[in-house]
């Protein structure tokens, strides 16, 4: 079962690698700034939600904290992006500490289900247990999650300020 899981996520990122690279030569737009990202998420957020819920593990493969808080910066930050596009008309690209996340969210899960397709001539207790291989790997795009989150927060704090004081943001008055 896990082979089919993995050739189709590894299908799904190469897909997206490879629509990255046509928007950079063709012109990325401002739809494909904000609609890659938000695929991206959903396909990372299907992925994490049945590493959590793996039913061969008593709390799955990753506990479910890791992925509410990946999960959490995520649609914080898409609200966010959602808010600045319709109030600011300003669409927020990713970050390249964003990109690090994404890139490592996406070798993680896709090591994940290659050691878990591989799990029957590997020693298995290693890879399907609770705080095992898959969980150690985790940590990584755990820690770049967070950085990422701050990152756009602190990088966004003067559209966040006009939010939250319910002002108008001018970008011509930004040094």
């Amino acid at each position: 079962m896990m082979v089919p899981a993995l050739i189709i996520f590894l299908l799904a990122a190469l897909t997206d690698n490879l629509d990255g690279r046509v928007a950079r030569k063709q012109g990325v737009t401002s739809f494909g700034t904000f609609m890659d990202p938000l695929a991206d998420k959903l396909l990372v957020g299907a992925a994490l939600i049945c590493l959590a819920l793996f039913k061969h593990v008593d709390g799955g493969l990753i506990p479910m904290w890791m992925v509410v808080i990946i999960l959490g910066r995520e649609v914080l930050v898409t609200l966010l992006r959602i808010v600045f596009i319709a109030k600011y008309g300003q669409v927020v690209s990713a970050s390249q500490w964003g990109k690090y996340k994404m890139t490592s969210q996406l070798i993680v899960i896709g090591l994940g289900l290659g050691l878990l397709a591989l799990q029957n001539t590997l020693n298995p207790t290693l890879i399907v247990r609770n705080h095992g291989a898959i969980f150690f790997m985790m940590l990584i795009p755990l820690i770049l999650t967070v950085a990422s989150g701050v990152e756009f927060l602190i990088n966004n704090r003067k559209f966040l300020f006009a939010l939250i004081h319910l002002t108008n943001y001018d970008s011509e008055t930004e040094a």
